[in-house]
């Protein structure tokens, strides 16, 4: 697939058909993404991929922490957002409320309990770093999961980073046996997209350059 189709088309899937993944397909696309730029070509990512009867575990484990804990989606902010920006959510919100009560799950269960599930995902990433690295190294991480939901997407495969499960992380790093030295970033649902669910209708929009650029010196 071409390289501007797969950053036109590309979108998250929040609705799997069940297919597993071949892991020699997880592989190629593993190996492509690794040509993510990384400062002084540290590679700094640490990825541990999960499927079958061990995805469903591990959400087992997170939806029992998260009926006792209750830690919801949300932007994870230490000061107040601006404006501009909770519009965006907001939008984005609305646009997908009416796809997802047509699945019959009223959003906010769909969007907590449905990111602990992985959205019913065959297939998980889990991405890492060590935390010895400053925080400027999740520019790389950023990076190279840019990559990877690109290629995936080439591949045919259907990808939605899910940021909730980055809240348990601990519950996370005890039933994978992960040392403490070790930050968890961000996972990644994947799987082959179900045409039929009314959620993968979903695309959101994007911003106007106006709103994000400043042109100096044209």
């Amino acid at each position: 697939m071409d390289l501007l189709e797969s950053v036109r088309q590309r979108r998250s899937v929040r609705s799997f058909d069940g297919r597993p993944i071949e892991k020699s397909t997880l592989e190629k696309i593993l190996k492509d993404a690794a040509n993510a730029p990384s400062a002084i070509n540290m590679q700094p990512w640490e990825i541990h991929l999960l499927s079958n009867d061990e995805r469903e575990r591990l959400s087992r484990k997170l939806l029992k922490s998260f009926k006792e804990r209750q830690i919801t989606c949300g932007p994870g902010a230490t000061g107040k957002i601006p404006e501009l920006f909770i519009d965006r959510a907001r939008i984005a919100a609305e646009g997908m409320t009416p796809l997802v009560e047509e699945t019959g799950v009223d959003f906010k269960t769909f969007v907590n309990t449905g990111s602990l599930k992985f959205y019913g995902a065959p297939a998980v990433m889990l991405v890492f770093i060590d935390k010895s690295f400053p925080s400027e190294r999740m520019t790389d991480i950023g990076i190279f999961l840019g990559y990877f939901v690109l290629i995936a997407h080439a591949y045919g495969i259907g990808t939605c980073p899910v940021g909730l499960v980055t809240s348990y992380e601990d519950e996370i790093k005890d039933a994978l046996n992960i040392p403490e030295s070790k930050k968890l970033v961000i996972s990644v649902a994947m799987g082959y997209a179900d045409p039929n669910s009314p959620i993968n209708r979903f695309k959101s929009e994007r911003a106007g350059l106006n709103e994000s650029v400043r042109w100096i010196g044209f």
